[in-house]
């Protein structure tokens, strides 16, 4: 696998944008102002692994309706939307993959769970998780660490069984280090028949997914294609006719056949970067966002940075990206509108909307929000190590963005449907948010177009 280190960015704040002036409303979640317009379909789920408690808000009013207790959230695979008020995720403490259903009021349940093996206890984490079309399987990846033998587990939540085998992957020259070593595993469940991809090590290779639910604990790839130098972002369209992923270079995807991979496409990133950190897919389906941080020397200080949107597609060989300053920066939220990036600076912190264009880019009017900065957060010309740092997510209409504030156990919602985004509230929930903890949103009117955990 590739060092933790360049797993874990911190988050992130924009320098030199002109801030909006912004005032915040403390209003604690359990107490938060009642209000008419509530659709009772659009919810902020808010994980913190580290008192492993998963938290569901209204994501309207900001109103606390469920906690779930127990559960050690996997922030590294994060979470797949399945549709319906339903999302997936692995509770590593297990560990076991949760499905959690959440209802018309804001109800939360864990509707399914699926052991993941770990006799041998080498289970550290899930690497990535991934669903098909029909959001009926999902993929849930291991991360052993400079191991060629890792495991899938293949769910089927239909029939509500499983089945885990095992995939070998090779060695390679690592991008990061010039060293040997192990990549990490992406899944992806694509193609008819349905067939589980993986990231293997200079290829990708393709398992009959019948084969893996019949109890073929050790199968043999039916396709297999090249695949550039550290992959670190599946990319998947949502028809899972194209797959690909974020690499040291540039972004390279494939097309999905009966039979295997055709249509390689390899595009340069426009900037000298490191591979964007966990891009997301656009409601459109085909677009790809993400965030990433320029190519510096050993040393650099985190404040001076260079930091990056950039967006790609699936269905043709453009590839932009924007200026977003220096600092340093966590995910990306997407909507149809425009993409929110948290950033922290060596001047202060932001989160940053950067308009989506008629062609479909992300390189539109940016606007900045000013946020109220972290008590622990790094501090320019120090180590970064050990600082808070942010979460973002937007709701699907794009009405509210909401950022962590790691450490202080608040959320900052910030209203976008004014002439000028600016901060709502602050919803206080009952644990610190250590990390960062985790957010996404989850709309039960929507259909999902992202087949991978983000």
């Amino acid at each position: 696998m590739s060092p933790r280190s360049l797993r874990l960015l911190p988050a992130l704040v924009l320098a030199g944008l002109v801030p909006l002036v912004a005032t915040a409303i403390a209003v604690p979640a359990s107490a938060a102002p009642a209000v008419t317009r509530t659709a009772h379909h659009s919810w902020l789920v808010t994980a913190d692994p580290t008192a492993k408690r998963v938290y569901v808000n209204d994501a309207v009013t900001g109103r606390r309706t469920a906690t779930l207790s127990g559960i050690e959230f996997g922030t590294h695979a994060g979470s797949v939307q399945l549709g319906h008020g339903r999302i997936a995720f692995m509770d590593e403490s297990k560990p076991q993959l949760d499905v959690m259903a959440i209802g018309p009021r804001g109800t939360a349940r864990i509707a399914q769970h699926y052991a993941i093996p770990n006799a041998d206890g080498r289970w550290e984490r899930a690497g990535w998780l991934s669903t098909d079309t029909a959001r009926r399987h999902l993929a849930v990846g291991s991360d052993f660490d400079g191991s060629e033998r890792q495991r899938v587990t293949v769910i089927d939540l239909q029939r509500k069984v499983e089945r885990t085998a095992r995939i070998d992957t090779s060695a390679v020259q690592l991008a990061t280090t010039g060293k040997r070593g192990t990549e990490e595993v992406e899944t992806f469940l694509v193609g008819s028949p349905l067939r589980l991809v993986v990231t293997a090590g200079g290829r990708l290779d393709a398992y009959s997914v019948s084969a893996i639910m019949r109890g073929a604990t050790h199968p043999r790839p039916v396709a297999t294609t090249p695949l550039g130098a550290y992959p670190h972002g599946p990319v998947v369209n949502a028809t899972g006719t194209v797959i690909g992923s974020d690499l040291a270079a540039g972004v390279q995807t494939v097309r999905v056949t009966r039979t295997g991979f055709t249509g390689s496409r390899s595009v340069a990133y426009p900037k000298p970067s490191v591979q964007s950190y966990r891009p997301r897919m656009a409601p459109d389906g085909t677009t790809v966002v993400g965030t990433q941080a320029g190519s510096t020397a050993a040393g650099t200080p985190w404040n001076t940075v260079p930091a990056y949107l950039t967006t790609s597609s699936t269905s043709s060989s453009r590839i932009h990206s924007v200026d977003l300053g220096t600092g340093s920066f966590t995910r990306v939220a997407v909507t149809a509108r425009f993409a929110a990036i948290a950033l922290t600076s060596g001047t202060g912190d932001s989160l940053v909307l950067v308009r989506k264009q008629a062609d479909g880019v992300y390189s539109g009017r940016t606007t900045s929000v000013p946020l109220t900065p972290l008590h622990k957060g790094p501090v320019a010309g120090q180590s970064a190590a050990g600082a808070s740092v942010r979460f973002t997510a937007a709701t699907d209409d794009g009405r509210s963005v909401f950022v962590t504030r790691g450490d202080e156990g608040e959320i900052t919602q910030i209203d976008t449907t004014g002439a000028k985004p600016s901060v709502l509230r602050t919803i206080t929930l009952p644990t610190a948010l250590a990390g960062g903890g985790y957010l996404t949103t989850v709309d039960s009117t929507v259909r999902p177009y992202d087949l991978s955990g983000r």
